[in-house]
C-alpha cells in the first residue's frame, strides 16, 4: 500500500522538544522548555533580577536595559540555527534561567553557546538542566561542537575549562576561544564541567552574531 503523505521539506526545522519538569539538586523543580516569542516579558524580568556582577559576567557590559530589538532577537528564534531553552519556576511561571546556541555562519556543525541564571537560583543545577536540554536540541539540528568566548582575566572559568580538557582555539585576543563537544548521550560528568564553565563565560555571542546578521542596534 502506497503512503500518500509527503515528507516535510528539509528546510522545516524539527519540532521543539516538549516541556519537561526537571528536579534540581535541592529538590526543587523547574519547567524546561524551548523559548517562545511571547517570553519577552519573562526574559526582561529575569534580566532585572540579575545583579550587576552577573550582568557584567554574562554580557561583558554593565547594561541596565534590554531594548525591544534585543528582546525580539533573544525570543523569536527559529529553533534550528538559533535555539534557546528556558527554565520556569513552577510557583509563578517566572523565568529563572536560559541557555542558547547560535550556529556560526559558515560552520554548520559549530554553534556559540551561553547560559544565564538569575542570582537567587544559581548553584542549584539550573544551568546543568538547561544545557542538557540544549545539547539534545543541538544534536538534533546537526551541531557537534559548542564554542565559547571567555575573558582572559576570568581565571576561574579558564581553569575549569583547561582542567576538564576543553580545546582552546589558538589566537591572540583578550577573549580566549574554547570548543567543547556536544554530548551524544546526555550530559555526562566528563562534559558537564567544561560545558557549564564555557557557557557561563559570557553572552557576548548574542552581540557577535547579531552584528554579522546586521540587526544589532547597540
Amino acid at each position: 500500500m502506497t503512503c500518500r503523505g509527503r515528507p516535510a521539506p528539509a528546510s522545516v526545522p524539527p519540532v521543539p522538544s516538549p516541556d519537561e519538569n526537571v528536579e534540581l539538586r535541592d529538590g526543587r523543580t523547574v519547567l524546561v522548555r524551548p523559548i517562545e516569542a511571547d517570553d519577552s516579558e519573562r526574559l526582561e524580568a529575569a534580566f532585572h533580577r540579575m545583579s550587576e556582577e552577573s550582568r557584567q559576567r554574562r554580557f561583558l557590559t554593565p547594561a541596565t536595559e534590554l531594548s525591544a530589538e534585543d528582546l525580539q532577537y533573544l525570543t523569536d528564534v527559529d529553533h534550528r540555527r538559533h535555539e534557546a531553552m528556558v527554565a520556569l519556576a513552577p510557583a509563578d511561571g517566572s523565568l529563572v534561567g536560559s541557555a542558547r546556541y547560535v550556529q556560526v555562519p559558515g560552520e554548520r556543525e559549530t554553534a556559540e553557546v551561553a547560559v544565564a541564571v538569575v542570582d537567587d537560583w544559581q548553584r542549584r543545577g539550573v544551568a546543568t538542566a538547561l544545557l542538557a536540554a540544549l545539547s539534545v536540541r543541538a544534536r538534533e539540528n546537526g551541531v557537534e561542537r559548542f564554542r565559547a568566548y571567555v575573558s582572559s582575566d576570568n581565571a576561574v572559568v579558564l581553569d575549569a575549562l583547561e582542567r576538564a580538557g576543553a580545546t582552546r582555539v589558538p589566537g591572540d585576543s583578550a577573549e580566549l576561544e574554547f570548543e567543547v563537544e556536544v554530548p551524544e548521550d546526555g550530559l555526562g560528568e566528563r562534559l558537564r564541567t567544561p560545558l557549564r564553565a564555557a557557557a557561563a563565560g559570557q553572552l557576548r555571542m548574542v552581540e557577535r552574531v547579531a552584528r554579522r546578521l546586521g540587526i544589532w542596534r547597540g
